[in-house]
């Protein structure tokens, strides 16, 4: 890596780390005022707390990223140019794409940072802080983490359990039935207890009742201890999907509620389709926000910090309000689902080339 690169990495790096933390404290600091009495009341404990806001800080990441971004672009950016470092480079040869490359490259590797932890982290961690939240206001009751005569049908499982515990996946009173494709039931299995080890299903105290074709039994039940179930498809995440609310699946989830229910209403439909493609498209803020911050940050530390921050703010809130009239606009079906969750993305990307292009 050259030293120039290194260098504007650095400028870059250390400002969008201290934002992120400043952030971040600040959120963690007026979440607690908000809810310190309750943990008081609820007897919480020091380490209780800490989980609960490692399960809140992820999707808080997501949201706060672009702006951190934005924010340590303008600074960086600003520095640079009131300085005078990016005429020396200029100066010197450097072209102006080979200047904003290492920041453009940080939007790359935020908008990939961003969509990890949206996908991967995010939906489950936020699902598991408010889970958190009714334990308190529950007295600490344990039953509240207990979804109970759970169902689930794909093309050639039936599932039914009489108890799931969502801290661990252990389930409880376990039916399964394997379906031949016709319909017609092949086996059944029944275990008194599932559970979720080494990426598989095992269960415990299982009967296994073979059937012919026709629906009669072939032979008595076998009765096994444990058994490895490696063919099974179905896992944690599938039940997950089933049990929690639209808000907190991830885009995959998404996907395979909108194949597995085909009943559902258009309209309903045309709402999860757009959070779909919303949560696909959000990453891509903080690649946008790069884009948009480079020429602006660059103008700022020539005309006056004042003015280009309000520019780039401007730019900022008028791409969430692009993203929210989006939404709204294709969960009424006025335009399509695809366009309603990407309709910022392609707007304020196909115009952020124009902006760098003018600092030539």
């Amino acid at each position: 890596m050259k030293i120039l690169t290194k260098y504007l990495l650095k400028s870059l790096l250390f400002p969008l780390i201290y934002c992120l933390l400043g952030f971040s404290l600040l959120f963690i600091i007026n979440d607690l005022f908000d809810n310190f009495s309750e943990f008081l009341e609820g007897g919480t404990r020091p380490l209780e707390i800490l989980y609960y806001y490692s399960q809140v800080l992820p999707p808080i990441t997501v949201i706060i990223l672009p702006a951190c971004l934005l924010l340590a672009m303008l600074y960086s950016l600003s520095n640079l140019t009131r300085h005078s470092e990016i005429i020396a480079m200029r100066a010197g040869g450097v072209g102006i794409y080979r200047i904003v490359m290492p920041f453009i490259g940080i939007g790359l590797a935020a908008t990939l940072f961003s969509a990890l932890i949206n996908e991967k982290v995010a939906p489950d961690a936020a699902w598991r802080a408010e889970k958190f939240r009714e334990y308190q206001k529950a007295g600490r009751n344990n039953d509240i983490f207990f979804v109970r005569n759970l169902a689930l049908k794909n093309l050639t499982h039936v599932w039914m359990a009489q108890r799931l515990d969502t801290r661990d996946y252990s389930m409880y009173n376990v039916e399964l039935v394997e379906q031949r494709p016709n319909g017609t039931d092949a086996v059944k299995y029944h275990a008194e207890k599932a559970l979720w080890l080494d990426g598989r299903w095992w269960f415990m105290d299982v009967a296994v009742q073979a059937y012919k074709e026709n629906g009669d039994l072939s032979g008595p039940p076998e009765m096994i201890l444990q058994k490895e179930m490696r063919d099974l498809r179905e896992t944690p995440r599938t039940f997950m999907a089933e049990i929690k609310d639209q808000q907190y699946l991830s885009a995959s989830e998404m996907r395979h509620y909108l194949r597995a229910k085909k009943d559902i209403s258009a309209g309903n439909r045309a709402r999860l389709l757009v959070d779909f493609h919303s949560r696909l498209a959000a990453p891509f803020t903080c690649l946008i926000v790069t884009l948009i911050g480079v020429p602006i940050g660059a103008h700022t530390g020539r005309r006056g910090a004042f003015a280009g921050i309000m520019v780039a703010m401007s730019l900022f809130f008028g791409f969430y309000i692009l993203q929210l009239t989006g939404q709204a606009l294709g969960k009424q079906e006025l335009i399509p689902a695809f366009l309603g969750g990407w309709l910022p993305v392609i707007v304020f990307g196909a115009i952020s080339p124009w902006f760098i292009h003018r600092m030539r």
